[in-house]
């Protein structure tokens, strides 16, 4: 594993889902600082200001939906090629497109265990921290 630490943000409105993304990396034993936002308009501005590795991003919430901020974020200088993974609870095949289409680099739905986040912590760490080159 990288020893770099790498810094992820994490956007989403579920308290839940959050604790279990945020516990899932930590038992995954991760190189990954995660600061988390529940609220798109509050991201856009950190994103605006600071860096990150990372960004995981929830389509389904209130006021700003994450799929409105991915193509703001792929606007944007500072965060044009930055890895944007959407985390979603939706499996619609238009979800999964349109996320695509807009600049997304993956597309997972969110497990119903603390297993499957285990999982998709640790493929996250292999595949984004351990293989991909970063821009």
């Amino acid at each position: 594993m990288a020893s770099l630490l790498r810094k992820l943000i994490v956007v989403d409105d579920d308290p839940v889902d959050v604790r279990f993304v945020m516990r899932a990396f930590s038992d995954a034993g991760s190189p990954i600082e995660i600061t988390h936002v529940a609220d798109a308009e509050v991201a856009s501005d950190r994103l605006a200001t600071e860096a990150f590795d990372y960004i995981l991003l929830d389509i389904n919430m209130p006021g700003t939906n994450g799929m409105d901020l991915l193509k703001r974020l792929r606007g944007r200088t500072r965060t044009a090629v930055t890895p944007v993974i959407m985390l979603s609870s939706s499996s619609n095949t238009s979800d999964v497109n349109s996320a695509y289409e807009n600049g997304a680099n993956a597309y997972a739905v969110k497990p119903s265990t603390l297993s499957g986040y285990r999982d998709f912590a640790e493929g996250f760490t292999r595949f984004w921290v351990d293989v991909a080159v970063s821009p």
